[in-house]
């Protein structure tokens, strides 16, 4: 050192120290790798190395502001991204920085240091391993080069880097390491070697339309050539068999011929190899390709050498900008629909002025030609070539990019690129012979570029910006899928979507993240359906890369397939929220005899409504149909059926379909846990109202609206679900029917699921490793039991051991205990019952459900078989049910009963029929006949009204428990009208009290219900009702439409008097008007009911300030059809047509009483009269009208019978002659009308 420093003695001690520092750098990292080849001592290599840093600096003055460090301490020490350069002034790298945030505004430039990196670039040779990149190398270690512009000559030369970038890995728990981008060329710190002089051999150089002639000869093979020609294609490097190689084509004019680089000392000619560079290359040998028969190329021997044209590469006229992909993208977007065929021709390279401006408008403009078709739209692609700004990584591992802000660009038909080949946001890219596809995916950009094996991605300026990247996996799981299932890019790109949605909704909760590409994967191939295979092609390397014209995977592709969203539960119940509200219209809530409705007949109509619409209607973000995706598990706290992901959940109303095509409510426990896809169910509203609307001509005024909320749901059918990722007793059920080749809900599932991991190595592992090792040792004890019956849940007085005294969810299930508990050494789960466990004979017992155990009821179905499993315990008697104590000889009548416990499972082994759920159930029909107190029946819902809750009166319990958004509904009472699907015509009306149980999804117009253990009650006029009791179950059982009523039968007024008990209550009637009894017109206060006159209501008592009223009117007649005769009560909306009033008139009498308050004839013998002013024209008119032949007609009406109550008779005398008889006449029949027919009808 000390003959280094001598001649510096007069440097200052700062100045001293960094020679010092420079000189054992160089005695301790370079000259033990370099010296021996070069000849020279450690004093004349440093000397060597100051002399070329103070050139590089442009200074005589030292640099000592810099330091030197060795490779390892770069690697080990510097965490974070920056950048280093001796030759740029502050000035200068300040102005870099702010032209970097202003284009990137979301990044931060990359931080300066100031490191000085000296070392020898290899291609890997000396470590073992060459492949193909260019590494920096000193005696502590090597580092991975990213290089803009290098040569041949650089291999094995001591370099030092003057500007580059740093970056390392962002990978916790890997390897310390990163990378650096060389921003400017390295600057050879030994002597410039000489330009090696080929002599002859380049004198025999010949042009590439001689060697295409004579590749294309008989016999060629062989021959030694070298060749002179424009780099016009660079595929990129391969390694197949552990063998590295890639081949480039050298153009003259149209004529080209390919090269094939397979020797592992040449391989690293491909980062010195740039299309629209001139190359010659010696010493070439023809030679045929075994993938590539009938074809010869040229391929390189152990004398070739690449021989750079000196030249700056001039710049392709068929590049494009930023500005000629995207000028028009933005009006392109809007003409595009889908068709099944394509006529475009593939085109070549765009040249001139063609731009991909032109593109954009050829693609939108043949798109708007044509109309949508029911199949995927094939496409050709188009070559071309682009430059640009990288402006967002969306995915590395993928492959997926984003340039200049709105073009999409697709790496991952190449493969992977070492520590991302400096492609970070901020980084000027250049792509030749790259596929332009427009609009492949709904997903992502309009504009897609998509590179294959010919294509070329080359970095022309690194990112002055910061960000870190991780090392890529080889075994990229999306890429791995890609190669495997030989995807088109549309597949791939909604594979990647899919894959990030599945990450960020299930991952880590319920996938892990290793199986989230097995799931995308059975999620796309249950997307695509029957057209996951049409129109692949096996993928050929040697043709993608080499032949003329060119094919490859991306030559095709489909417009936007698969045309399927991914919703999120969270965006569902969101979108469902706002579109229940803006579905609402209240006017539609209301009957046609809204106008003569008072206050308290109105509000109540208002306050609930449903929405239903299919899930194909929902579109949350995009116009792609949707589908769900979810695990379904049951709530402890609703007792219902959750569909889940880690963004929300909503409740869902499940069915069956049976073997008959009829629909039940028998839902396995093995679809708990199972990870599902729906893509068809329908999405209900229920929308809840408190109103206080004086009127119906308020109805467009919100501020009468005080609370309103919804609550959203799905319908689904068991069916309709996908299995994506089965539980374990979904297994096992699969399992079953594959063996013995059933049929059910789980048909076809078993099927896709072996076909999504036959491709999967995991899940094959997996699989063999459980097989050889058994399964795992669960001590458990279980019981085999059969529901009889059940109890709905409620809020009930309890004690358990374990709580104190109060109200909680619980609900009874009585079983029967098929045979006695047994013990396991593993956890049976629902495995087909053994022998064993059905000895010991039937045993009744009571099960008790209690606050989180309740999440069991909507799996349990009378009828239905299940094993009760207590894991971790070999105690038989915890399954034991515990008898009441028996004292004095009294007899036990109660079964023993047993409290589950949370942790305990439930499992489903055999599945109740159709006709043994309706068995024991009674029709609506049989209902309405029977004497039975307590009754269990089954009907479809026609109608639900809820019941306005008394004022001043408090509901004891809240029908919902309470949620994030606060109590919902309190108390509620509905009105549910049941009609027997037999007997259309036969309805029920069935109150439940929800003010003491969970709220009850799915009760809404077209579901079958089964309701058990309902009070059957009498009204004072004979209409039978049921009422709900603390006990009653009520069960969805079908979500069928409701089927249209047929016509009411024709009916004969005489034999419906006689015998109304057997008959319809609602028939069709034609009769004549005989005369009109009565005819009552009123206006009302809205408020109390009492009469309005002249704008003000009379109730005195208290006093009513209301000015609201409302019409009303009621007419009573006479009517007889030759049979018999019925009196007849005609209600507001019909008395109108029952006068033969036009509307005008119509409006002009409610005018005319309107000034009375109040109006009312009746007959007195054959004549009208009023009690009040009778002589009053408006009396006069309406006594003459109630006379005429306009109302005194033949008429034809739907009617019902006004009441069922049996009337006494009617005791009169009757004369005959000189004798008088005492006769009991029978009550006239009393009759409702709800409809006047036509007067055609009539005829």
């Amino acid at each position: 050192m000390d003959t280094f420093l001598g001649p510096f003695k007069d440097c200052t001690r700062v100045e001293q120290a960094w020679l010092g520092d420079l000189y054992t750098a160089v005695r301790d990292w370079i000259h033990p790798a370099v010296g021996a080849s070069l000849g020279g001592s450690v004093e004349q290599l440093a000397e060597a190395v100051l002399w070329n840093v103070r050139r590089t600096a442009g200074s005589q003055s030292l640099p000592v502001s810099y330091k030197f460090v060795s490779v390892s301490e770069l690697l080990s020490r510097q965490r974070s991204p920056c950048c280093s350069s001796l030759t740029w002034s502050t000035s200068q790298y300040r102005e870099r920085s702010k032209e970097a945030e202003q284009a990137l505004p979301n990044h931060k430039p990359l931080p300066r240091t100031h490191l000085l990196l000296i070392g020898f670039l290899c291609d890997g040779r000396v470590s073992g391993q060459c492949d193909g990149y260019w590494r920096l190398r000193d005696t502590t270690g090597s580092v991975h080069c990213e290089v803009l512009n290098s040569s041949p000559l650089w291999l094995g030369k001591l370099m030092l880097l003057s500007t580059w970038n740093y970056i390392p890995q962002d990978a916790p728990g890997q390897e310390v390491g990163g990378y650096l981008e060389l921003i400017e060329s390295p600057v050879c710190l030994t002597p410039e070697p000489a330009a090696l002089d080929p002599g002859e051999m380049l004198s025999e150089v010949i042009g590439v339309r001689k060697v295409a002639r004579l590749l294309r000869q008989r016999g060629s093979g062989g021959v030694c050539v070298h060749v002179c020609g424009e780099v016009s294609a660079v595929c990129p490097l391969l390694v197949i068999a552990e063998k590295s190689f890639f081949c480039f084509t050298l153009a003259e004019g149209e004529a080209s011929v390919p090269i094939l680089v397979t020797d592992p000392e040449c391989v690293y000619w491909r980062q010195c190899v740039c299309v629209g560079q001139s190359m010659c290359v010696s010493a070439l040998r023809v030679c045929s390709v075994r993938g590539w028969p009938g074809h010869r190329v040229l391929s390189i021997t152990s004398r070739s050498y690449l021989h750079p044209n000196p030249h700056t590469r001039e710049e392709c006229d068929n590049t494009h900008s930023q500005s000629d992909i995207l000028s028009q993208s933005e009006t392109e977007t809007q003409s595009d629909t889908h068709t099944p065929v394509e006529t475009h021709s593939h085109t070549q390279s765009l040249t001139g002025t063609h731009t991909l401006d032109t593109h954009l408008q050829q693609e939108s403009g043949d798109l708007a030609q044509v109309d949508a078709g029911p199949l995927a739209r094939r496409k050709l692609s188009k070559i071309i070539s682009y430059r640009g700004r990288l402006t967002s990584v969306l995915n590395a591992e993928a492959g997926l990019y984003e340039i200049d802000g709105k073009v999409g660009l697709c790496l991952a038909y190449q493969p992977q690129r070492k520590w991302c080949g400096g492609l970070r946001p901020g980084a000027e890219i250049e792509l030749q012979n790259v596929h332009f596809l427009f609009r492949p995916s709904p997903f992502g950009h309009d504009a897609v570029l998509c590179v294959c094996l010919r294509s070329s991605v080359c970095v022309t300026a690194f990112s002055p910006l910061s960000s870190k990247v991780g090392p890529l996996r080889s075994d990229s799981a999306l890429l791995c899928y890609l190669l495997e299932r030989n995807l088109g890019v549309s597949e791939y790109l909604w594979l990647c979507y899919c894959h990030a949605l599945l990450t960020k909704r299930l991952c880590p909760r319920w996938v892990c993240e290793a199986r989230v590409c097995v799931v995308a994967g059975r999620l796309l191939q249950f997307a695509l359906g029957e057209e996951e295979n049409r129109g692949k092609q096996k993928r050929d390397i040697y043709r993608e890369m080499l032949q003329e014209p060119h094919t490859c995977p991306l030559t095709e592709y489909c417009v936007s397939r698969p045309c399927v969203s991914m919703c999120s539960l969270r965006e569902l119940c969101d979108w469902m929220e706002k579109e229940s509200w803006k579905s609402l219209s209240l006017s539609s809530l209301v009957p046609p005899s809204a106008p003569y409705l008072t206050h308290v007949q109105l509000n109540p109509l208002l306050c609930w409504s449903t929405h239903a619409v299919p899930l194909h209607s929902c579109s949350t973000h995009t116009l792609c149909p949707p589908m769900l995706v979810g695990v379904l598990e049951v709530s402890s706290s609703r007792a219902s059926v959750r569909l889940m992901d880690q963004t929300a959940a909503v409740e869902c109303v499940c069915v069956e379909n049976s073997q008959s095509g009829d629909q039940l409510a028998a839902i396995n426990t093995a679809w708990l846990g199972c990870l599902v896809c729906i893509k068809r169910c329908t999405l209900v509203m229920e929308r809840f109202l408190t109103t206080d609307f004086p009127s119906w001509k308020h109805l467009d005024q919100q501020k009468y609206i005080t609370h309103r909320h919804c609550r959203v749901y799905i319908q689904v059918c068991m069916n309709d679900l996908h299995i994506l990722s089965p539980s374990a007793s979904m297994s096992i059920v699969l399992s079953e029917q594959r063996s013995e080749g059933e049929d059910g809900v789980m048909q076809g599932q078993d099927e896709g699921v072996q076909r999504a991991e036959c491709s999967d190595g995991t899940s094959r592992a997996g699989r063999a490793k459980r097989k050889r090792e058994g399964p795992p040792f669960v001590p458990c004890v279980s019981l085999l039991f059969r529901v009889e019956t059940k109890q709905g849940v409620a809020f009930r007085n309890l004690q358990t051991t374990n709580q104190t005294q109060g109200l909680s969810l619980s609900f009874n299930a009585k079983v029967m205990c098929l045979g006695d508990v047994q013990r396991w050494g593993r956890d049976p789960k629902n495995e087909p019952a053994e022998k064993s466990e059905t000895a010991g004979g039937e045993q009744s017992m009571e099960l008790q459900f209690v606050d989180s155990s309740i999440r069991w009821f909507p799996l349990l179905q009378p009828g239905s078989v299940y094993r009760l499993t207590a894991l971790h315990t070999q105690d038989v008697s915890v399954l034991c049910g515990s008898s009441v104590p028996v004292r004095g000889g009294v007899t036990l009548l109660s079964s023993p009963s047993l409290l589950i416990q949370p942790q305990w499972r439930i499992h489903t082994l055999t599945h109740s029929l159709l006709l043994e759920q309706f068995q024991s159930m009674m029709s609506v029909t049989d209902v309405l006949h029977c004497s039975s107190e307590v009754v269990s029946l089954y009907g479809v819902i026609s109608e639900r009204i809820m019941l306005q809750e008394d004022r001043g009166k408090t509901p004891t319990v809240q029908s919902l428990i309470s949620t994030e958004e606060g109590c919902m509904e309190r108390g509620l009472r509905v009105r549910l009208t049941l009609q027997d699907p037999e007997a259309p015509d036969q309805s029920l009306q069935v109150y439940l009290d929800l003010s003491h149980m969970p709220y009850i999804p799915g009760l809404i117009a077209g579901a079958t219900v089964l309701l058990h253990d309902f009070q059957r009650k009498v009204s004072v006029v004979k209409n039978v009702y049921c009422w709900s009791l603390p006990v009653s179950c009520v069960t969805v059982a079908g979500l069928g439409s409701l089927k249209p009523h047929s016509p009411p039968p024709m009916m004969h007024l005489g034999q419906w008097a006689t015998s109304r008990a057997g008959q319809s209550v609602m028939g069709r009637v034609r009769s004549h008007v005989v005369c009109v009894l009565s005819l009552q017109l009123k206006w009302v206060c809205s408020f109390c009911g009492s009469v309005f006159k002249q704008a003000v209501c009379t109730r005195n008592c208290p006093p009513c300030d209301s000015t609201i009223a409302v019409f009303q009117a009621e007419a009573k007649v006479a009517m007889e059809d030759g049979t018999g005769e019925a009196q007849v009560w005609f209600s507001t909306e019909t008395v109108a047509e029952l006068l033969s009033l036009a509307v005008t008139e119509w409006e002009g009498l409610q005018r005319h009483v309107r000034v009375k308050g109040h109006l009312r004839v009746y007959a007195r013998g054959r004549n009208m009269v009023c009690d009040v002013d009778p002589d009053d024209p408006l009396v006069q008119y309406l006594c003459c009208l109630c006379s005429s032949s306009a109302v005194c007609r033949q008429l034809t009406l739907t009617c019902r019978i006004r009441s069922h109550r049996p009337e006494k008779g009617q005791l009169r005398r009757v004369s005959r002659g000189e004798r008088e008889f005492l006769t009991k006449f029978p009550q006239t029949l009393q009759l409702h009308c709800t409809h006047l027919h036509p007067s055609h009808l009539s005829q």
